[in-house]
This record gives C-alpha cells, sequence and structure tokens, in this order.
C-alpha cells in the first residue's frame, strides 16, 4: 500500500517547526508553495474547481482566510529516520506515542498529536506575552506618582530617562492601555520642565514611528541628553544639542 512507504525501518515520523511556522501558510511557504497554489492543487486532484465549489465563493474564502488561520493547525511532515539514534539527535521536542501492529492506527496518533502539541505551545506563547504585560503593568502601578521629579537635587535626569522611562515606553509601544500608563509616568517626572516639545517629542517618537531606525534611537538619546543639559543649566550644550537635533530630524 502507498501509506507503507511512509514507513522507515518500523518507524513513522512527524517532525513540525511550530517556531518558525505559526500557520498554514508558513508551512506551505516552507515548501515553496503559495496558500492560493495549494489550494488550487488540491482542487485539481478534485477534478477542478468548477466541478466542485462555485469559484467567486471559493476566490471570497482564500481573501477571508487570514480570519480563519487561528483555527486551522500547521501540517507536520512525514520525515524519513533510519534509527532512533538519528530522531534523538534532532533538536527540539522528541516524543515517542506508542507501538502499533495496525498502519492505521499509527498514522491516526502521529497525525494528532502534532495538533495537540501546537495547541499547547501556542497557549503558552500568549500566557507568555500576557504574563509580561501583566508585570509591566504591576512595576507601573507599583511606581505611582514619582515622589523624584526632573527639577529633584541630586536625581540623575538623564539616567532616569535613557534606563528607565523610555525603555519603559518602548517595550509596551504596541499595546495602548500600558503604554498609556508608561507615558503618564514619564510626563508626571518631566513636570516644571519648560520645554515641553522635546517631552512630546520623545512620546510622539516611540508611540508613533512605525519602524524604529538608528535614526529615531540616536534622536532619542539626544532628547534625553537635551533634558539633562537643561537641567544642568548648560545652555551652550544645549544649543549643540537642538542643532544636532535639527539636522538629524531634517535627514532623510
Amino acid at each position: 500500500h502507498p501509506i507503507a512507504s511512509t514507513i522507515y525501518n518500523n518507524l513513522l515520523v512527524a517532525q513540525g517547526n511550530y517556531r518558525e511556522q505559526s500557520n498554514l501558510r508558513d508551512f506551505l511557504k516552507s515548501v515553496n508553495i503559495s496558500l492560493e497554489e495549494g489550494l488550487e492543487e488540491f482542487l485539481e486532484k478534485l477534478g477542478g474547481p468548477e466541478s466542485t465549489f462555485d469559484s467567486q465563493k471559493l476566490r471570497e474564502k482564500i481573501e477571508n482566510f487570514d480570519e480563519l488561520e487561528e483555527f486551522i493547525p500547521t501540517p507536520a511532515k512525514i520525515v524519513p529516520f533510519h534509527s532512533e539514534s538519528d530522531i534523538l539527535n534532532e533538536e527540539g521536542d522528541i516524543y515517542f506515542v506508542g507501538r502499533f501492529k495496525n498502519i492505521g492506527n499509527a498514522i491516526l496518533s502521529v497525525n494528532s498529536f502534532p495538533i495537540l502539541y501546537q495547541a499547547r505551545f501556542r497557549e503558552q506563547g500568549i500566557d507568555k506575552v500576557r504574563n509580561e504585560i501583566e508585570q509591566l503593568i504591576s512595576q507601573i502601578d507599583k511606581l505611582g506618582p514619582p515622589e523624584a521629579s526632573y527639577s529633584t537635587p541630586g536625581v540623575n535626569v538623564e539616567e532616569k530617562i535613557m534606563k528607565e522611562f523610555i525603555p519603559n515606553m518602548l517595550y509596551c509601544r504596541k499595546d495602548p492601555k500600558v503604554f498609556s500608563a508608561a507615558e503618564k509616568q514619564f510626563k508626571l517626572f518631566m513636570r516644571g520642565y519648560k520645554f515641553k516639545e522635546d517631552v512630546e517629542a520623545i512620546v510622539s517618537i516611540i508611540a508613533n514611528q512605525a519602524e524604529l531606525t538608528m535614526k529615531y534611537f540616536k534622536l532619542l538619546e539626544l532628547y534625553a541628553r537635551k533634558i539633562f543639559e537643561v537641567h544642568k543649566e548648560n545652555y551652550s550644550e544645549v544649543e549643540k544639542l537642538r542643532h544636532e537635533i535639527d539636522q538629524l530630524k531634517s535627514s532623510s
């Protein structure tokens, strides 16, 4: 039977890559097939789309596929291994799902286990992100209104901005709720600073730039240094930094 050809040296092995392939589209890309090509090939085997589906409805389903991707498991591939030691030398999690006398039962087991595995793997990823967000929210909540501010004597303004406030906002910039709390903490710290446009510029760069290139990271550093020099009332250095910021903003 053709199915028997999937067994090598009495071993039936399925291998899935769920770190780099999180959906069916990723899997098809890994074998150089687009999702649309994969469906077309499937339909051809059924006698072509005309004999099976309404082509317009099929096109609409393909266009709406992104909404359904999370409900469709990423396939695992049957991979030939000649010995158990070869399998154990592979990177990743390895599971033995049993011995079978009937090839159909072996295939059922090997097909179903990767679906269960990736469901738990995806849940772990979601839990990890949620936990990180919760930890960040709790850290921000614990801060409360800052006791110190920009104008408090002895506070290292540049270090506070570069090592605390900017990293916090960068970390949570994709989550509006958490970012809003981090932004509020930063602005509370900066109360009393007379050049409000510098504060707004830092927030705007982090919140609104889709891609933070080296240019924008440099701008964040220059704004932090400028605030620090204003704090020290070193206005000659402030003017130099203002000039550097203007030059960098106007560059492509």
